[in-house]
């Protein structure tokens, strides 16, 4: 697929029977509800608006919370609380196993006066944070604009927002991916290549991945609905949620910022400013924020996390002490919940520091991973490649032990580098010293003429005391 040409997908729209029927039952806020084996209790976020299962209690209740944080950045940038009721949870299904091309699957529709909205995703081994950030960005603003729908229209799979809106949005409540976007246009705009307008909001639905439309999707909504306007994305929800299309005439009639002027216009200078724009963010990129949460991830503490910690065990557990318990049952779904914080971290994180966090996932992932049971070669079955198990305990900890020591030596190389990046920008930022303030250098250092230094020679010999 050219990543220049956006191509145009149809949306996977499932039966309602599936929304309203077969998944009805996650709707209940009940927290006893089961998946599978015990240890595989669905979780709710701490604002019981997110219901995640299919994963650990402990991935669950990792994933429930990143949602919970991206709902609140939406909040945030729309102005208005979401509309969610008690028993209105959006519930969110990890697939245990998946074919690699299987989509991550947005599912919506009004059934029986209710509204009700899931999100299906892949194995947890192909959880892509930035695809589930803009899907789920999508169902949220549909279900602002759900509460505009009139009774009449509640019916079959509901009020949709435009993709390059709920793209563009989440993408821009993060800092790095603000700075990544930028870039990324800047390096168009000195190509002499831009994006249309009329182009970017017409593109209802967006594929999957980094595209560059979508940088520029982002730019739009800061374009035409800017920080501070919360009557504005009142509009466009109620908008949304009469069907009413959102083209280039809704935007005219309604963008205060398009008033009275041509759009292609004003888009093209607003472009040639945020590709200027050189904020203190954008050269912070979050670094060392997300370095901050880093450490808060590897000092953990195991009984918030996952049950059956023994007595002995301490509150708070260096993630480098787990391999001395790495052969007790409670290590494995820590390590695993642990692990899904640091791929979660990596959304939104410096290049630099998403090698870091991939080293320090790769030790929770093997630490999760012990021996292979010793049984007959007949009952051998064949393992999948992600699977892979060392062959003894020994092998075990010789592998843990090199990619930790692998994840510190990262982790350190990424603090040098983020020091003597920091060096380096304030290098241009010191003050240099007003002429008139600094001090007047001693007279001997002053340049001399030939005349004055032939003088000063003979001062010299007359006087050589210096007197």
């Amino acid at each position: 697929m050219n990543r220049i040409t956006l191509p145009i997908f149809p949306r996977v729209v499932l039966p309602l029977c599936l929304v309203g029927a077969a998944l009805a039952v996650a709707q209940a806020p009940t927290p006893d509800w089961q998946m599978g084996r015990p240890g595989k209790a669905s979780m709710y976020s701490t604002d019981r608006r997110f219901m995640v299962a299919g994963l650990t209690s402990s991935e669950n209740m990792v994933l429930a919370s990143q949602l919970a944080d991206w709902a609140a950045k939406i909040e945030s940038a729309t102005g208005q609380p979401l509309p969610m009721r008690r028993d209105q949870v959006l519930g969110v299904l990890v697939q245990s196993s998946s074919s690699p091309d299987t989509p991550l699957l947005k599912m919506q529709g009004w059934d029986g006066g209710h509204f009700y909205q899931r999100l299906v995703v892949p194995g947890r081994y192909r959880l892509n944070n930035e695809d589930m950030m803009e899907a789920s960005s999508w169902l949220l603003l549909n279900r602002y604009a759900a509460e505009y729908t009139p009774p009449a229209q509640r019916a079959g799979m509901g009020a949709t927002m435009p993709e390059w809106i709920s793209a563009g949005l989440i993408q821009n409540t993060q800092a790095a991916l603000r700075s990544r976007n930028r870039d990324w246009i800047a390096r168009d705009l000195a190509d002499g290549r831009r994006m249309s307008l009329s182009k970017i909001v017409r593109q209802d639905t967006l594929p999957p991945g980094r595209w560059r439309e979508k940088a520029y999707a982002a730019a739009a909504v800061e374009f035409l609905f800017p920080a501070g306007a919360p009557p504005l994305w009142t509009t466009l929800f109620r908008a949304v949620g009469q069907r009413q299309p959102i083209d280039p005439a809704w935007l005219r009639q309604n963008c205060p910022v398009l008033a009275g002027q041509h759009p292609e216009t004003a888009w093209q200078e607003h472009l040639a400013q945020h590709a200027r724009t050189r904020t203190i963010e954008t050269w912070s990129d979050r670094g060392l924020q997300i370095e901050q949460q880093l450490l808060l991830v590897l000092n953990c503490r195991p009984r918030t996390l996952v049950e059956g910690v023994p007595e002995e065990v301490p509150e708070n557990v260096f993630a480098r002490d787990l391999v001395n318990y790495r052969q007790q049952d409670w290590v494995a779904p820590l390590a695993a919940a642990l692990s899904l914080q640091m791929q979660s971290l990596r959304v939104g994180g410096p290049p630099g520091l998403q090698e870091v966090l991939a080293s320090y996932a790769a030790f929770f992932d093997q630490l999760g991973k012990p021996p292979v049971e010793k049984t007959s070669w007949w009952r051998r079955k064949r393992r999948d490649s992600e699977d892979l198990r060392p062959p003894d305990d020994a092998t075990w900890q010789v592998a843990l032990n090199q990619l930790w020591q692998r994840a510190e030596r990262a982790h350190q190389q990424f603090l040098e580098r983020h020091q003597n990046r920091k060096r380096y920008v304030d290098a241009f930022d010191r003050p240099e010293a007003d002429d008139f303030d600094a001090p007047a250098p001693p007279l001997r250092d002053l340049p001399r003429t030939r005349w004055q230094a032939f003088v000063d020679q003979v001062e010299e010999r007359l006087n050589p005391a210096g007197f």
